[in-house]
């Protein structure tokens, strides 16, 4: 594979993000649904005619939407409070490992240690850890030929264990 060279947008950082931590993302909509749930039940109780003040059923609509909202939010911090997220990456696969070199770190990982991989329609996220990915946006490749062949190299060389 080709040298590839980008930067990322913050729509492919926030796909990336939310991608990565599909479980917090799950668990975050989850908690805010039933939080807001809960607010049309105290709502509609306030409306039978108990007496609770206006800011019992504010607060768990609050956080309902905090809730929901969490991943935009951390994607958004993550994006405004660190330069070298925006910054020039550079990668590469070939038979022996991927590598990753930005201005502040030159990574090379052989493929035993990769984990898995997932290709969303605008990105390939390649995980060495349950944690952590690695973002490679598409429109990095140039053209579609090498797109499917960075898929096929993944698929050959990453043991999907997790």
């Amino acid at each position: 594979m080709n040298k590839l060279e980008f930067k990322y947008t913050f729509k492919e950082f926030f796909e990336g993000s939310r991608n990565a931590a599909r479980s917090f993302l799950k668990l975050s909509l989850v908690g805010g649904v039933l939080l807001i749930l809960g607010t049309l039940y105290l709502y509609f109780k306030l409306a039978e005619g108990e007496t609770n003040s206006l800011i019992s059923y504010l607060t768990p609509l609050l956080m309902g939407v905090l809730f929901i909202s969490l991943p935009l939010l951390q994607a958004w911090l993550v994006w405004r409070g660190n330069p070298s997220v925006k910054g020039a990456i550079s990668c590469w696969a070939d038979e022996e490992g991927f590598s990753v070199q930005t201005t502040n770190s030159d990574t090379k990982i052989k493929w035993p240690a990769l984990i898995k991989f997932r290709e969303t329609r605008n990105l390939f996220l390649v995980y060495p850890s349950k944690q952590m990915c690695y973002l490679i946006p598409k429109r990095a490749f140039t053209d579609d030929g090498q797109v499917k062949e960075f898929r096929e190299l993944l698929r050959r060389k990453i043991n999907q264990r997790q």
